[in-house]
């Protein structure tokens, strides 16, 4: 019974960040269906992921108020796997907000590749959290289509939160890593 209560202290945090799901469709199938995205040109795609490497190479609230309207389209679907978000003031508030919880979100595009409208960007980023004691490194790759001006209308992340995020957590992350030793 003692063994089972770390994992019944760990179940409310499971809960909390399990995102219920609407019926039908999954988010991510609803808007890809929605936004299938167009091939670009090989000037147009090179140009494109330029600009996802420009907006991510330093966050600051300056660069996501001047950045994010040149990279992402009016109605973007965005999935981070930690937010889904619609539509580019929602994206630009998340961003925002994230700057004030951070010193530094750096990310550098390690290299794409492009099959029809999808562009897969595989990717580092670095993250510095106010009062962290050192930055985190996360890896992960992108989804991104593309409408006729090159902007982001689907923007989905594949990557490990607990590993990039949730492990470094004052209490969670303890719980986490201990978790993981036993499996």
């Amino acid at each position: 019974m003692h063994r089972l209560l770390p994992l019944a202290a760990v179940w409310p945090f499971v809960l909390a960040a399990c995102q219920t799901l609407p019926p039908g469709r999954p988010p991510f199938e609803l808007a890809s269906s929605e936004r299938p995205g167009v091939a670009l040109g090989e000037a147009g795609r090179q140009a494109a992921v330029q600009r996802f490497q420009d907006f991510y190479s330093d966050i600051t609230p300056e660069s996501v108020a001047s950045k994010t309207g040149g990279l992402y389209a009016q109605s973007v679907f965005f999935n981070d796997t930690l937010k889904t978000l619609n539509g580019r003031e929602e994206v630009q508030a998340y961003f925002l907000k994230t700057t004030r919880h951070t010193e530094f979100v750096r990310a550098r595009v390690v290299d794409a590749a492009h099959s029809g409208p999808n562009t897969y960007v595989r990717w580092e980023m670095d993250v510095k959290f106010r009062g962290g004691r050192e930055p985190v490194r996360t890896v992960g790759m992108t989804l991104l289509r593309f409408d006729e001006a090159g902007q982001v209308v689907l923007h989905q992340d594949f990557w490990d939160p607990a590993a990039g995020f949730y492990e470094h957590l004052p209490v969670l992350g303890g719980i986490l890593r201990w978790i993981r030793s036993r499996i």
